[in-house]
């Protein structure tokens, strides 16, 4: 089957901090794939890098086998142009671990904007199309309600509507319970399930083990910026090949 996402040797430097290290990574549509290791170990990066947050100096992302973020001009290769950027980077929706609202903007206003100022459309479709959005996630009653309103799993059930509603082939969830207190943790995984069970392509970035267990048809081991180990979920926890990655799941609660 022909990978959706393919990721071939990137690097990703900060000065002299090399992050990633030659990381190759396949995901096919419909799939769930979870990222697991400590931190520090270049899961956040990576993720950035995909959408386009981050630069980075060797290798290649490709979405739907079209290279993203850059193209060869002339034998170099050129970061394409903001505009450009921004079509590619909704086509891989974000939600990030710190909700990333706009605070002046209502539940409703920070799901619509996205829909204007890059899907161009109008006011009265981008409503429609973003309340029912946040009806997918629980939360129309809430529309009208400012972040500040809204609790911590609410503004981020918040930020996974404005991700779904600009359509993207690939969601991308950074670490989005870890800002969460323990109690709201499971309505925002309890979406996500939701999601899961629509054949939405995942790509995950988590600490919950349990939850990558049981949600992910595939989960990956990263370790000092590199990709240790790919499995099948079953397998990746049941019987882990490398020594890093046993050391890593005894130390973790399951």
């Amino acid at each position: 089957m022909k990978p959706l996402l393919s990721i071939c040797d990137l690097s990703k430097s900060f000065g002299e901090n090399r992050i990633l290290k030659n990381v190759s990574l396949e995901v096919a549509e419909g799939e769930i794939v979870s990222i697991i290791g400590s931190s520090g170990s270049g899961k956040t990066t990576l993720l950035r890098c995909i959408n386009l947050l981050e630069e980075f100096e060797a290798g290649q992302i490709l979405l739907d086998g079209q290279p993203i973020g850059y193209k060869a001009e002339h034998g170099r290769r050129r970061r394409l142009r903001e505009g450009d950027l921004a079509r590619q980077r909704a086509a891989t929706g974000m939600v990030f671990q710190s909700f990333n609202l706009f605070p002046h903007l209502t539940a409703l206003g920070n799901v619509t904007l996205g829909l204007t100022k890059v899907r161009g459309l109008n006011k009265a479709t981008s409503r429609k199309q973003a309340t029912e959005w946040l009806a997918r996630v629980g939360l129309e009653s809430r529309s009208h309600h400012y972040p500040h309103e809204l609790s911590g799993g609410q503004q981020q059930r918040v930020a996974i509507a404005r991700a779904l509603a600009m359509n993207p082939r690939l969601l991308l969830l950074d670490e989005i319970t870890s800002a969460l207190d323990p109690e709201l943790v499971q309505e925002v995984l309890q979406t996500i399930k939701s999601l899961a069970q629509e054949g939405r392509t995942m790509l995950i970035v988590t600490h919950e083990m349990r939850f990558a267990r049981d949600i992910s048809d595939r989960c990956v081991f990263m370790d000092g910026g590199e990709v240790v180990e790919i499995e099948a979920s079953v397998e990746f926890f049941r019987r882990p090949r490398s020594n890093r990655l046993k050391e890593f799941l005894r130390s973790s609660s399951l």
